[in-house]
C-alpha cells in the first residue's frame, strides 16, 4: 500500500512538469516575415559567388551592376552592396557598398533589409576604421625602420672612427722593440 501514495506523489510531479510545457508550447515566433522579404535570398546569392573563379565573379559582378541600372530595386541594391562589402578579393569595394548602402538607408521598406543594410553598414565602418590603424601602424613602422636604418649607419661611421683611431695608435708594420 505504500506505492500508492509514492505513485501519487509521482503522477503530481509529472502533471507540474507538464503544466510548464504548455507554457512553453504557446510560444510563436516574434516576428512574422512580410511578403517579399529578400533578406535570405540575398544571402544564398552571396554565399552562391563563395563557389565562382575569378573571371566567373567579374561576369556576375557585370550582370549584377547592370540588373542594378536598369531596375534599381531593393534586392538589386542590396545583393550589389553585398558583393561590394563581403565579395571576393576581386570584386570588393567598400566605397561603393557604402554609396549604396547609403542611398539605400531610408528607401528600403522590408524591416528585414534595413536591418542587413545596417549591419553591412556597420561591418564597412568597423573595417575602414581598422584599415586606418593598419595604415596608421605602417606609417610608424616605416619611421621607425628608416630610423634603425640611420641609427645602424651612424654605428657604422663610429667604428670606422674607432678603427682609424686604433690604428694610428698602433701602426702595423711598426714593432716596439724595447
Amino acid at each position: 500500500m505504500k506505492t500508492v501514495p509514492a505513485m501519487l506523489a509521482l503522477l503530481a510531479v509529472m502533471l507540474t512538469a507538464c503544466s510548464e510545457l504548455q507554457y512553453y508550447t504557446g510560444i510563436r515566433p516574434a516576428t512574422e516575415f512580410p511578403e517579399g522579404c529578400s533578406v535570405d535570398l540575398l544571402m544564398t546569392e552571396l554565399h552562391d559567388t563563395r563557389s565562382m573563379n575569378k573571371d566567373e565573379l567579374q561576369q556576375t559582378l557585370r550582370t549584377w551592376e547592370q540588373e542594378f541600372q536598369v531596375e534599381p530595386s531593393d534586392d538589386h541594391r542590396l545583393r550589389l552592396a553585398l558583393l561590394y562589402a563581403a565579395g571576393d578579393d576581386s570584386v570588393r569595394d567598400p566605397g561603393r557598398a557604402q554609396e549604396l548602402l547609403t542611398e539605400a538607408a531610408n528607401a528600403l521598406d522590408n524591416p528585414g533589409d534595413r536591418e542587413l543594410a545596417a549591419m553591412v553598414r556597420q561591418f564597412l565602418d568597423e573595417q575602414i576604421v581598422a584599415n586606418r590603424k593598419i595604415n596608421d601602424l605602417n606609417k610608424q613602422t616605416a619611421v621607425q625602420i628608416k630610423r634603425i636604418a640611420e641609427l645602424e649607419q651612424q654605428l657604422r661611421a663610429l667604428m670606422n672612427i674607432e678603427q682609424k683611431i686604433q690604428q694610428r695608435d698602433n701602426p702595423v708594420g711598426v714593432g716596439n722593440d724595447n
